[in-house]
């Protein structure tokens, strides 16, 4: 075998010369040491900071809150994120079927309300307050000392949501039907009367 030719400098022992390859015992580079290193040290943090003592929180777990997050920001309810759903066809439709399905035995097909059963919800006479979240908390409820029963186990929150739309779209259209009950509710309206009216269908 010919003579191996080199121009660098051999710092180590020739161990080994293949094909004039020679492999000699040279140290490794200190940067390729420190990467090397530094990847154990990285990866003993990493194991007792996310899996050992759970400090840190993996991406499912960060998925996981922020998904939460959504969902409790979403299932926030005020009068201007109920009105908003008015202008949702889909929504509204949705909620008529639910009311067709669910509502009319007491408050009839328009909404206009039954004798001795569901009061109209076609003027502007509310009887535990009228602003979108009013109805909002007696759609979700309902209204013990009245027979109307809470409607949210069976609709789920989305379903009381779409319902509510509807009947949004009811209001002061003046369908003829039961005589006019409760207080008159104008857009602007205070909120807070369904609540005082559950408190006192519950003592």
């Amino acid at each position: 075998m010919s003579e191996a030719q080199r121009t660098d400098e051999i710092q180590g022992e020739i161990l080994h010369v293949y094909d004039d390859i020679e492999e000699a015992d040279n140290n490794l580079p200190v940067w390729w040491l420190l990467t090397f290193y530094g990847a154990i040290a990285f990866g003993l943090v990493y194991w007792f900071y996310y899996h050992e003592y759970g400090i840190g929180k993996l991406q499912p777990q960060k998925y996981a809150d922020a998904v939460a997050a959504a969902e409790a920001e979403r299932s926030i309810v005020t009068d201007e994120s109920l009105q908003a759903l008015v202008d949702d066809a889909g929504t509204v439709a949705a909620g008529q079927e639910i009311f067709t399905a669910q509502c009319v035995a007491c408050h009839d097909t328009k909404g206009q309300g039954r004798e001795g059963l569901g009061p109209n919800l076609t003027d502007k006479y509310w009887i535990h307050g009228g602003a979108p979240t009013d109805i909002h908390a007696i759609v979700t409820n309902g209204v013990a000392a009245k027979g109307m029963p809470p409607w949210a186990p069976i609709l789920g929150e989305q379903g009381v949501k779409e319902v509510v739309a509807y009947v949004l779209t009811l209001r002061n259209t003046e369908v003829p039907g039961k005589a006019p009950e409760g207080e008159p509710w104008e857009p602007g309206g205070a909120a807070g009367a369904a609540d005082a009216a559950q408190t006192a269908d519950t003592e």
